[in-house]
């Protein structure tokens, strides 16, 4: 073995080629006429495990030939042919040149390619080529489950507005039985908000999530209109350009915030009305007390003048028992029952009592508070304490129709 390859007749091999004969990585052997090696590069003097010349060039492939004729018929020159060696499953490729006279002095050129490395960068191709054929199928399980599985209503379309897929969210607040698949997207919006949609198709510049600002308007297959809060994301893949659009119904929250605007038009009224009662209360207050002052100031202060400076017990007696009917009469007149529940419960107990003596029930009474039912229940017994309502002998709401409405 030599690292410098073999050569028998180095006339064979003229300096000017030698260097590039040497450098070859596939195995060079020169023959002459009848097959017997003449020289050899060095990668086959390695490989081999020289040394090679004098030796058959089927003798060192491992094939059974009786001369160079049959290794030709066999393995014809010009061609490329595969040669197996060894139980390993390895295999030489070999092409088999003739030198021809006059510009050489005749035999053969082998060019032989050991196909092993191949072989293990093409299984090593396959296993990555199966690597990311598996993780491209993950890929599309992961995103049909996250897609199927979205809550809100998505849909894929190509540039032309036609849908590519949808899920099954979009279907069932569209009313469709059936996928949305070859349709136009656009015709799932009204008028208008198939304008804006469109639009937007044609001039988005950028691939960034755009939500837009102002409500669109969809229709089910009932031509019910349903609002919708939309999310676009324009997506750029290999085949071309898609778009991801992410609706929301808003039909819902749409309720709520009509249902809350009305608990807050209905509790402002109630306010008003409130107030009202406090207003006409406090009137009727300083009315009585601008009325007491006056009976005291005309009836009860004389009398009790005319009583200090009259001299006889008798008199002065009569005087008292006056005074005494005057006081008892100004207390019965000053007696207000509404005021007297005013100054007995909280402003939340005196609005449930209105709604009590108006004959409304303790569900109606939350529906139209905003409060559970228990909470209208617990206040009612309060209320029925503080007036001192013992036992069932007594209903409540008998109570203050006849308080409130005297």
């Amino acid at each position: 073995m030599t690292n410098q390859g073999e050569n028998v007749n180095s006339g064979r091999l003229p300096e000017e080629i030698s260097d590039v004969f040497e450098s070859f990585s596939d195995f060079i052997l020169f023959t002459d006429d009848s097959g017997l090696i003449c020289s050899a590069n060095p990668p086959a003097v390695d490989f081999f495990d020289g040394p090679l010349t004098k030796r058959r060039i089927w003798s060192l492939l491992g094939v059974d030939s009786s001369g160079i004729d049959a290794f030709l018929q066999s393995f014809p020159a010009e061609s490329v042919h595969e040669i197996p060696y060894g139980e390993s499953g390895g295999s030489y490729s070999l092409r088999f040149i003739s030198l021809r006279r006059p510009y050489c002095s005749g035999g053969f050129v082998a060019i032989i390619t050991n196909n092993a490395p191949l072989v293990e960068l093409h299984e090593t191709y396959e296993e990555r080529i199966e690597d990311n054929i598996a993780a491209l199928d993950d890929s599309i399980s992961l995103f049909n489950a996250l897609f199927e599985a979205a809550q809100d209503p998505t849909i894929l379309a190509d540039s032309t507005f036609r849908i590519l897929t949808s899920n099954p969210a979009s279907e069932r607040l569209l009313g469709r039985s059936s996928t949305l698949s070859g349709n136009s997207c656009l015709n799932i919006f009204n008028a208008e908000s198939a304008r804006v949609v469109r639009q937007y198709f044609e001039t988005c510049t950028t691939e960034i999530p755009v939500p837009f600002d102002d409500l669109l308007t969809v229709r089910d297959s009932d031509g019910n209109d349903i609002s919708v809060e939309l999310t676009m994301h324009k997506v750029r893949l290999q085949s071309g350009i898609v778009f991801h659009l992410v609706l929301r119904d808003m039909s819902d929250i749409q309720r709520l915030e009509t249902g809350l605007e009305e608990s807050r038009e209905q509790v402002d009224g109630m306010n008003v009305a409130l107030r009202t009662v406090i207003e006409s209360v406090e009137e009727e207050k300083k009315d009585m007390h601008e009325e007491f002052a006056l009976q005291v100031r005309e009836q009860i202060l004389p009398a009790l003048d005319r009583m200090i400076k009259e001299p006889l017990p008798q008199l002065r007696t009569s005087f008292g028992l006056f005074i005494k009917e005057r006081l008892s009469a100004l207390a019965g007149e000053s007696g207000d029952h509404f005021e007297e529940l005013l100054l007995k419960l909280t402003p939340r107990e005196v609005e449930i009592c209105r709604y009590i003596e108006s004959g409304k029930s303790s569900e109606r009474i939350a529906e139209l508070l905003a409060i559970a039912a228990d909470t209208v229940r617990t206040h009612r017994k309060n209320i029925r304490r503080k007036l001192g309502l013992r036992g069932k002998s007594v209903s409540l709401i008998s109570y203050l129709k006849s308080q409130i409405g005297s």
